[in-house]
């Protein structure tokens, strides 16, 4: 069952001043002539939404109820028709919904990567073997190579032989180190 609104009727959907003067059924687009005689034409497939100007002439023939000598037959010989129009849209107006999405996606993307290269790396931990001249160390939060040495009495060099590979840099929290005994 079709509803009716109040708001169907060109007066309501058009500019004040457009009226609707044709129709192409081949191409599926609506004619418009506003106030002051410019003729607009609709998207293929659509009643009413985006215009684009196709002519400029004020010579055009009305056809309204007022009119005896017009006929809706008589050819339009100034419309130059949708060819001559004042620019089609350009690829870029009819890629702006992709652009849309392909920013949404791209977004979408980078804060995965992101989020997936914060992730915490699974550490495993490797017990590393003492001799019996040294004792194991674990790391706590602030320890440094330095800080080791220093609260150890021993040298940094001591430190640093003990556990070849080790990189001061980049110690970690519950990583053990060897510390020579004293």
């Amino acid at each position: 069952m079709a509803r009716w609104s109040e708001y169907d009727t060109d007066e309501e959907r058009l500019p004040e001043g457009m009226k609707r003067i044709g129709y192409d059924a081949d191409t599926q687009t609506y004619t418009f002539r506003d106030a002051e005689g410019h003729l607009w034409e609709s998207a293929p497939g659509n009643r009413y939404g985006e215009l684009r100007r196709v002519a400029t002439t004020s010579t055009l023939p009305s056809y309204g109820e007022d009119d005896g000598d017009s006929s809706p037959n008589a050819p339009l010989a100034s419309y130059p028709g949708p060819s001559a129009s004042y620019g089609q849209p350009s690829w870029r107006a009819e890629m702006m919904p992709l652009l849309n999405w392909f920013l949404i996606v791209g977004l979408f993307l980078i804060a995965l990567l992101w989020f997936i290269s914060r992730s915490p790396k699974s550490s495993t931990e490797v017990v590393q073997s003492c001799s019996d001249a040294t004792t194991r160390l674990k790391i706590r939060p602030g320890d440094t190579c330095w800080a080791i040495a220093e609260e150890r009495s021993i040298s940094l060099d001591a430190l640093l032989s003990e556990n070849k590979g080790l990189d001061c840099d980049k110690l970690s929290v519950g990583e053990t180190v060897c510390v020579p005994k004293t």
